[in-house]
C-alpha cells in the first residue's frame, strides 16, 4: 500500500515538473522566435491595414519604414509587448497541448492524428486568450507612426500610454477587441502547426534505418514546414484581425471594407514576407523548445 502511494506521489511530481518545463521552455521558444521575425511582422501589419496607394508592394513599405522612421522606431517599434505575449502564448500553446495529449491518449481511444488535431485547437483556442490584448497594442504601436504623419493625429507610440488609450476609450473588455478573429485563427491554425510539425518529424524519424533520433535539420526543417503551413492557412483571418484591431471595426465589417476595396488579393496582402518570416521564426522555436526539453534541470 505504501509502495503505491510512493509511486503515485512520484507519479504526480514527475508530471508537475514536465508541466514546467512546458511552461518554461516555451517561454524561452517563443522570446526567441519573436525577436528574429518581429521586423517581417511589422511590414505584414502595414501592408495589411495602410491602402494598397501607401503600399503598392512589399518592398515599396520596407523601403518607406527603413527611411522614415530608422531600423529601431520602425521595424521594432513595440517590440516589448509582442515578446513579452510570445512568451506567454508559447508557454500556453506547449503547455496545453501536451496535457490535452496526454488527457486524450489516457481517456479516448482517439488516433495519433485525431489526438493532435484536437490538442493542437484546444492549445490555439487557450493561447487566443493571451494573444489578443498583446497584439492589439502590438498593431497599433505598428501603425502609430504612420496614422500620426498621415491623419496629423498624436497617438501614443510606446506600450503603456497606449494601453491607457485603450482603457480609456474602450474600458478594460477593449484590450480583447478582436478576440473573434485571433480565436479563429488560432484554434485553426493550431491544428495545422502541431500536426504538420509533429507528422512530419515522425516522418522523418521513420527513414532513419538505424532507429536513431531527429537530426538537428529535420527539427528546423519540420518547425519551418510548421510555419509556413499554419501561416498559409489562417492568412485571411489574420488579416481581418488586424484590421479590427487598428481600426475598431467588427468582423464582418472588417470583411465587407476588404473585400469592396482590393476584392480576394487584398486578405492576402503581406503574405510573402509573412511566409519568409515563418521559416527563421519557427525553427528558431520548435528547435530551442525540442533542445531546452531534451536537457536535464
Amino acid at each position: 500500500m505504501e509502495d503505491s502511494i510512493i509511486i503515485a506521489e512520484q507519479r504526480d511530481r514527475g508530471l508537475q515538473s514536465k508541466a514546467l518545463r512546458d511552461i518554461i521552455n516555451g517561454s524561452i521558444a517563443g522570446a526567441i522566435g519573436k525577436t528574429i521575425e518581429y521586423p517581417f511582422d511589422t511590414i505584414k501589419v502595414r501592408l495589411q491595414t495602410q491602402d494598397s496607394k501607401l503600399f503598392p508592394t512589399t518592398w515599396s513599405c520596407i523601403q518607406y519604414t527603413y527611411k522614415n522612421e530608422g531600423i529601431m522606431r520602425g521595424f521594432f517599434q513595440g517590440i516589448g509587448s509582442p515578446v513579452f505575449g510570445a512568451s506567454l502564448e508559447n508557454a500556453v500553446l506547449f503547455f496545453s497541448y501536451n496535457q490535452c495529449a496526454a488527457l486524450l491518449e489516457k481517456h479516448t481511444e482517439f488516433s495519433q492524428l485525431q489526438q493532435i488535431i484536437t490538442s493542437g485547437a484546444f492549445a490555439g483556442s487557450c493561447a487566443s486568450l493571451v494573444l489578443t490584448p498583446v497584439e492589439l497594442i502590438k498593431c497599433k504601436l505598428q501603425v502609430s507612426n504612420l496614422q500620426n504623419a498621415a491623419k496629423g493625429e498624436t497617438r501614443p507610440t510606446q506600450i503603456i500610454p497606449t494601453i491607457k488609450a485603450v482603457l480609456k476609450e474602450r474600458g478594460l473588455l477593449g484590450l480583447w477587441q478582436g478576440q473573434s478573429g485571433t480565436f479563429l485563427r488560432e484554434s485553426f491554425g493550431g491544428c495545422a502547426w502541431f500536426a504538420t510539425y509533429e507528422l512530419l518529424k515522425e516522418y522523418l524519424k521513420s527513414t532513419h534505418k538505424d532507429g536513431s533520433d531527429v537530426y538537428t535539420w529535420e527539427l528546423l526543417a519540420s518547425g519551418a514546414s510548421a510555419g509556413l503551413t499554419y501561416n498559409a492557412s489562417i492568412f485571411p483571418v489574420d488579416t481581418l484581425k488586424s484590421m479590427m484591431q487598428t481600426e475598431q471595426i467588427g468582423l464582418i465589417d472588417c470583411a465587407k471594407k476588404i473585400f469592396a476595396k482590393s476584392g480576394i488579393s487584398g486578405f492576402y496582402r503581406g503574405l510573402g514576407i509573412t511566409l519568409a518570416r515563418a521559416v527563421p521564426a519557427n525553427a528558431a522555436v520548435f528547435y530551442t523548445y525540442e533542445s531546452l526539453s531534451k536537457m536535464s534541470f
